[in-house]
């Protein structure tokens, strides 16, 4: 349980400063003004879905010792939902919306399966590499 709640400080740590980002470098909505897409994505969008992937990886560093794949999506999940509830809160242009809030919790169940996939992929690459190490340590010993 430990481990979880260490999670789930470290990514709402991650989820602050996407929050935070989101609230500056979100273009401002102007009434009347035609809609400039690719500032939506390439300004709202995009960090967001970033910042999931990167609090999944946060989450998942902490969870690598778990077997089961879903524990650790139950335990990367609530963070970025949340911090999709509190863009929306916040009034972040593009997240206040019922469409954006929408777009916002896609991006972060995207974003938590692109995270989980590398935190997974990270941890064993690292575990063969100890293991390798490990392996050329002893071969180094039994030749002396």
């Amino acid at each position: 349980m430990r481990a979880v709640l260490s999670a789930w400080f470290a990514a709402a740590i991650v989820a602050v400063l996407a929050v935070c980002t989101l609230k500056v470098t979100a273009p401002e909505i102007e009434q009347g003004e035609p809609v400039d897409e690719y500032a939506q994505v390439l300004r709202v969008h995009l960090p967001w879905l970033l910042f999931c992937a990167f609090m999944a990886v946060t989450t998942g560093s902490y969870m690598r010792d778990r077997d089961g794949g879903l524990g650790r999506v139950l335990a990367a999940l609530p963070v970025p939902l949340l911090g999709s509830l509190a863009a929306a809160a916040l009034g972040i242009p593009f997240s206040d919306t019922p469409v954006g809030l929408i777009l916002h919790l896609i991006e972060a169940l995207l974003g938590v399966a692109l995270g989980l996939a590398l935190s997974r992929t990270l941890s064993r690459r690292w575990a063969a590499e100890a293991a390798d190490a490990g392996r050329r340590g002893a071969r180094r010993k039994a030749r002396r």
